[in-house]
This record gives structure tokens, C-alpha cells and sequence, in this order.
């Protein structure tokens, strides 16, 4: 995914747009529902993948469109300051970690998670780029054309984010399934069910 957690506010903190009850509300399918709820640690995940490639398409739209969407650029720039900060943390200081201890030597697990690392760090300026791109869209009615490197900042960014999720989907999914435990599972869903209680939008009022 995309930013690593040095340069990150965590969801529901930090600058961005006012956090309306509107705005709180993630974009697209986030109450679709037959989501699998945190608890299913890894059909979860998946889901969520479901929504950041929704969250890609979306931005690729609005890299195309001749005139600005203030509604939908409000929208992803939310969905991408809490929803999908919230998945990269819970990657980096939940999943990625737990992989780490259960996978075997052959899997080479190393590799790979360091290239979710590198990714992340080369990514995180890119992503504050675009939440300022989506903000002067959603509150000053710029098309993304109009915004110098705009349209190509947002499809670069839908690029990186497609190029995560096949790595995670391909490699980090299937030796979830095949490595981690019952227990790892259930304490992995229960860390990821709390997590969504702590930052659900009434416990921001």
C-alpha cells in the first residue's frame, strides 16, 4: 500500500478536510452488507483490497474528467487519510510482523515484505501530493488538469496502488492462509475489529 508511519497522522488526527459526519463516511461499497466483518482476519484484507481498487478507478475517472468533482475528490481524500492509513498501519504493525514470525525460510518472506517497505517510503510523498491535488479540487472546483502534475500525480498513484495489491494478493495472502494459525487468525481479527471500534466516527465527537 501506500505510506509508511513516519510521516503519518493516524486516522481521524492530523490536517485535511473538516471531518463532517459526511466526510467521515467512507466512499463506494464501505457498508456493503456482505463485507466479511474484521474478525475474518484475511477475507477481510481482501475486501478492503476490493474498495482500494474501487478508490484506484475512482482516481484514474477523476485524472480524465475535464471538469472538477468537489464531492468525490472530498470523498477519496477521506478514504485515503483514515481508510486506507488505517489498512497500512494494520499491515505494518499487525499482519506484516505476524508473517514474519510464522513463515518458513523457503517462503522468503523477507524479500517480499521488504519490498512492501521500500514501496511504502518511496511512496509517502506522492501520497500527500494527491490529498492536496483532491483538496484544491474539492474546495477550490480545480479540475485535476488545471493542477500542475495533477491528472498524472492521481494516475500514478492508482498505478502504485494496483502494483501493491497484486504483490499481496499473489505472495502475502496465500502464506497467510498457509502459515498462520487458528489462534494467529483469531488475534489478528480481534486487533483489527478494535482497531475499527477505536476509530469508528462517534469516537471522534
Amino acid at each position: 500500500m501506500i505510506f509508511g508511519n513516519a510521516n503519518l497522522a493516524r486516522p481521524g488526527h492530523g490536517a485535511g478536510l473538516p471531518e463532517t459526519d459526511a466526510l467521515r463516511t467512507s466512499a463506494w461499497i464501505s457498508r456493503d452488507p456482505h463485507a466479511p466483518p474484521p474478525e475474518e482476519a484475511v477475507d477481510f484484507i481482501l475486501f478492503e483490497h476490493l474498495r482500494h481498487r474501487e478508490m484506484c478507478t475512482a482516481l484514474e475517472r477523476m485524472a480524465a474528467a475535464p471538469a472538477a468533482d468537489a464531492v468525490e475528490a472530498a470523498k477519496l481524500a477521506q478514504f485515503i487519510r483514515h481508510d486506507l492509513t488505517l489498512h497500512i498501519l494494520d499491515e505494518e504493525e499487525l499482519f506484516f510482523p505476524l508473517l514474519r514470525e510464522r513463515c518458513l525460510p523457503e517462503d522468503e518472506i523477507d524479500a517480499a515484505l521488504q519490498r512492501m517497505n521500500r514501496e511504502h517510503a518511496e511512496d509517502r510523498e506522492l501520497s500527500a501530493q494527491v490529498r492536496l491535488i483532491l483538496l484544491s479540487i474539492a474546495t477550490e472546483a480545480k479540475a485535476p488538469a488545471s493542477i500542475k502534475g495533477g491528472a498524472e500525480a492521481l494516475r500514478r498513484f492508482a498505478q502504485n496502488q494496483r502494483r501493491h495489491m497484486m504483490l499481496e494478493n499473489a505472495v502475502l495472502i496465500p502464506l497467510a492462509r498457509r502459515r498462520l494459525t487458528g489462534g494467529d487468525l483469531a488475534a489478528l481479527g480481534q486487533r483489527l475489529a478494535a482497531r475499527r471500534r477505536l476509530e469508528s466516527p462517534t469516537s471522534h465527537r
